[in-house]
């Protein structure tokens, strides 16, 4: 599931970089983790407070620019922001049936 995440996450990042809002020529590897709390979501990326120097905007204006590109999927029941720039991944029913089913 953190591949896949992660997908989404590099898509948006090559939209974000195509309008400008993040320098086309900085290298960054999106990280995804599991969260400590599911308050919290399922997993989370702190991808947006490691691009807020660089691309000199604040973190959590980035974080609404990050969600506002990440494309649709089913995996995804919600996004939300949290904190200074933390963006939250909470996963769809479907994902999670999905999971359950690559385990088997």
């Amino acid at each position: 599931m953190k591949e896949r995440l992660l997908e989404l996450l590099e898509q948006a990042l090559v939209q974000l970089r195509a309008e400008g809002a993040v320098p086309a020529e900085l290298e960054v590897e999106p990280q995804v983790e599991r969260t400590r709390d599911p308050a919290h979501g399922d997993f989370a990326t702190n991808l947006a407070l490691v691009l807020a120097r660089p691309a000199r905007r604040k973190p959590r204006e980035l974080a609404e620019a990050l969600v506002a590109a990440l494309p649709p999927s089913e995996l995804v029941a919600k996004v939300e922001i949290a904190g200074p720039g933390f963006v939250n991944f909470f996963l769809s029913d479907a994902a999670w049936h999905q999971s359950v089913r690559e385990a088997l």
